[in-house]
């Protein structure tokens, strides 16, 4: 009986390991249930977006069909992708990108030189773009050194319009069909940096958080973008968390009647006294950063600012201010629960201070605020680009704080923006608090095959994804 039983354990052990070597294999086939909670009325790169909520979806949707000519890659590093070099004359004015070989187009065509110049003066109309066979030359409307920089952008993608107007791109993907509510991708088999292991990917917009919370609890979908506040829930229903690196600043900014040099004193004593540690790591459960800087350290290249402060000092300042002065009314965009939950910490840490806050959340007219806790998102590129599109969101504050320097030049150097970046925080009207990362809550049928499903840029990473 002992060999008999022997022989059985070692069957049973073989086709064990058996199992866990094949519940680990990819597969091919499945579709993927994604759920976004913008809305894109258009998949054409070049086509603007209506509001930041569809702009942020798009910029995660559009590059599984439409690549563009460079990369960022997990470093975020700037990588050759559908043009394999490049190289610029003496004074950056003009380009020349020489074209992958091979790449097919979903309608099964190889990918011309002449359709890629097509595409760009299309993206860029005032530019002068021809091509050679698979070279491009490229000539901006003026001097851009970073040119390849900003041909990594999403809105810069390659498009191919057929001759019914249909959109074609090069990417893991095809777009299938598309709704006001829905958009439908279907693989593209013969793309050209390997197969994806999906059949389809099925994208539903429009979403609340709140619905898509309920929707992957119950099963409804397998990828779907959370708030950090849900992460406990999320995780005690035994779901995993993928993230980006930081890709969004939220600040403190005061209103032009509080930026002036008579409320500094309450500023600057706000400012110490957020505690964004605690911010981090309780509220927002570890999937933020503390915000010493508009840029965070992956994107700048260089540490935040640090100082010793002084508390009680602060404290016996306050004190002695009047009443209307230590008295502030901060405003959150209504239904912003992240947010709303930010500024609620905030008024806490204020009033060991000594300074009275409440929250405004108005669906109509209110009162004026004192300032405003505002959402900047943050592009994945050079610090001189990531600076200056930080700046344009913030606006004629910004503008103002940093006075004839102005945003960073394209190709200005980490010295420039770090001045530029002081000389806009210095004076406490815009105060850093947390930096957020992409967040998505992902459902356990779905694996990745390599690296994550969404890369520190943002980009989601859907042709590694398969199916258990």
């Amino acid at each position: 009986m002992k060999p008999f039983r022997s022989a059985c354990l070692a069957l049973a052990s073989a086709a064990s390991v058996t199992a866990i070597i094949a519940a680990a294999r990819p597969h091919y086939g499945g579709t993927l249930r994604v759920e976004m909670a913008g809305v894109v009325r258009s998949l054409d790169p070049a086509a603007p977006p209506a509001d930041a909520a569809e702009a942020w979806t798009k910029s995660r949707v559009t590059p599984l069909a439409f690549e563009t000519l460079a990369t960022i890659d997990p470093d975020g590093e700037l990588q050759p992708w559908l043009a394999v070099a490049w190289e610029s004359s003496a004074d950056t004015a003009r380009w020349r990108f020489r074209i992958r070989r091979g790449v097919l187009v979903h309608d099964g065509s190889t990918l011309q030189g002449w359709q890629v110049a097509a595409s760009m003066r299309t993206n860029n109309p005032s530019w002068t773009v021809d091509a050679d066979g698979d070279v491009v030359i490229v000539a901006p409307d003026h001097v851009m050194s970073d040119l390849p920089w900003e041909l990594a952008r999403a809105r810069q993608a390659i498009v191919v319009r057929g001759s019914s107007g249909e959109l074609l791109g090069t990417g893991p993907f095809r777009i299938d069909r598309v709704d006001a509510r829905r958009i439908g991708l279907r693989v593209y088999d013969r793309y050209w940096a390997a197969r994806p292991f999906l059949d389809a990917v099925q994208i539903e917009m429009g979403r609340t958080p709140s619905d898509q919370l309920v929707s992957i609890q119950r099963g409804g979908a397998d990828l779907v973008s959370a708030r950090p506040t849900d992460a406990p829930r999320l995780i005690q229903s035994g779901l995993r968390m993928m993230a980006s690196r930081p890709l969004e600043l939220v600040a403190l900014v005061f209103e032009p009647h509080r930026a002036t040099a008579d409320h500094a004193e309450v500023r600057t004593a706000l400012s110490y006294a957020i505690d964004r540690g605690a911010l981090c790591t309780i509220l927002l459960q570890q999937h933020a950063q503390p915000a010493g800087m508009l840029l965070p350290r992956w994107l700048s290249g260089y540490a935040p600012l640090s100082a010793t402060v002084p508390m009680p000092q602060w404290r016996t300042a306050v004190a002695a201010l009047p009443v209307a002065q230590r008295t502030l009314t901060i405003r959150v965009e209504p239904g912003d629960a992240v947010v709303q939950a930010i500024a609620d910490r905030v008024v806490v840490d204020a009033r060991e201070m000594g300074l009275s806050v409440a929250v405004q959340a108005p669906s109509g007219l209110a009162p004026r605020p004192d300032a405003r806790i505002v959402r900047v998102p943050l592009e994945a590129s050079t610090p001189d680009r990531a600076l200056a599109g930080a700046m344009s969101v913030l606006g004629a504050r910004a503008t103002s704080l940093a006075g004839a320097q102005g945003p960073p030049a394209a190709g200005a150097g980490p010295d420039v923006v770090y001045r530029i970046e002081h000389a806009l925080l210095e004076h406490h009207v815009i105060v850093p608090l947390v930096y957020l990362p992409d967040l998505y809550a992902v459902g356990d049928r779905v694996r990745v095959w390599k690296g994550s499903a969404v890369l520190p840029s943002g980009a989601l990473n859907l042709a590694s994804v398969w199916i258990e």
